[in-house]
């Protein structure tokens, strides 16, 4: 199951430390022109060794199309992206080959295939997110020729620290959400503090996880399915192909459950002959289908797995063992994961937008 995506479909191939990480696009339209330099852009920023933080891992990640691009526009044939592995370094892997990580992939890969690759996470690793997050610049560029929509991504949480009432994010409106830190977090005194924790975890070998809220606007009504393909459905499938999502909440999410129908209830009004609702508790999208009000949701990750401190775990003899996990990795690496939800997102968005042809308001 190396695919997502209904009618645009993505599927993915490569490991972390392969030859390359890349992916195909099938069932774009031909036609569409495609700026190369705007992709290259978007992947730049998921890029590690990029702050403090970060896995210092260089890679340059020159984004290749291989197929489907011809003189700037898209041909209705496979989109084939490919990003080469240049900085792979394969033994600091080398001991580990016989162990099982704590909170890694690699006991339940070897149950599942008998043998893997356990370099740097093999398929399991956030390097395979690189090629995905140009496809969804690819996606990007569609939608943003046909509607104005636009997907804002920024941290909320790094670990215990946090932005006060995340839910109302449209405090952050009146500062056009903008970034000036390299934590993409729109309060900078909450960066501040972030980095404060960052650096005490990072002196005790640690790491930390966080979330994030994406917002997607001038999204038009009508897209997702009553049931089984409903528009946080598909969201979500996407969103838990992250590597260490674990949570995900749309509109008022957990604090809905303490609600009343009364409080919760999103209730109806015209403004400028347009059909708008005066809160928007259920975050944009009512039985499965957006509404045409701002789309919101929170996605939290857990702290990266790779920790420098002495841990307990067995080997495949089926001996109990120690292991202190070297080589390079993340304190935390929610920050660079802001362009992967949004990448995501779009890729989210362009399937579910082919999927309601012609009916799109």
């Amino acid at each position: 199951m190396d695919s997502i995506g209904n009618i645009f479909k993505i599927t993915s191939f490569g490991e972390s430390h392969g030859a390359v990480v890349g992916c195909i696009i099938s069932g774009f339209p031909a036609g569409v022109s495609i700026h190369i330099e705007e992709i290259q852009e978007a992947v730049n920023k998921r890029k590690t060794n990029q702050y403090e933080y970060s896995s210092s891992r260089h890679e340059e990640d020159i984004v290749e199309i291989l197929s489907g691009l011809f003189e700037g526009k898209t041909l209705g044939t496979p989109i084939a992206i490919q990003i080469k592995n240049k900085n792979a370094q394969a033994q600091d892997y080398e001991e580990l080959k016989n162990i099982y990580r704590p909170n890694h992939a690699d006991y339940t890969t070897a149950m599942k295939y008998g043998h893997r690759d356990y370099r740097g996470g093999g398929r399991s690793s956030i390097r395979v997110t690189a090629p995905i997050v140009a496809a969804g610049d690819i996606a990007r560029q569609f939608l943003q020729q046909l509607i104005s929509l636009q997907v804002i991504v920024y941290v909320n949480q790094i670990g215990n620290v946090q932005i006060e009432n995340k839910y109302d994010y449209t405090i952050f409106e009146k500062k056009n959400f903008e970034i000036k830190n390299n934590l993409n977090c729109v309060d900078d005194a909450i960066a501040e503090k972030m980095l404060l924790e960052l650096e005490k975890v990072k002196q005790q070998g640690d790491t930390l996880g966080g979330e994030i809220t994406c917002i997607i606007k001038n999204c038009p009504a009508g897209l997702g399915e009553p049931l089984f393909d409903k528009f946080q459905s598909i969201i979500a499938k996407a969103m838990f192909t992250i590597n260490t999502v674990k949570s995900l909440e749309f509109g008022a999410g957990r604090k809905s459950i303490a609600m009343k129908g009364s409080e919760m209830n999103d209730e109806f009004n015209i403004i400028n002959k347009q059909i708008v609702t005066k809160t928007n508790h259920s975050g944009g999208i009512q039985g499965g289908i957006s509404n045409g009000q701002d789309i919101y949701f929170f996605v939290g990750f857990k702290p990266i797995s790779s920790i420098q401190q002495v841990q307990q775990t067995v080997n495949d003899k089926l001996q109990e063992t120690t292991i202190q996990i070297a080589g390079r990795h993340d304190v935390c690496a929610v920050p660079r994961a802001v362009s992967i939800v949004s990448a995501y997102t779009y890729l989210s968005l362009a399937d579910m937008y082919f999927m309601n042809l012609p009916n799109v308001k």
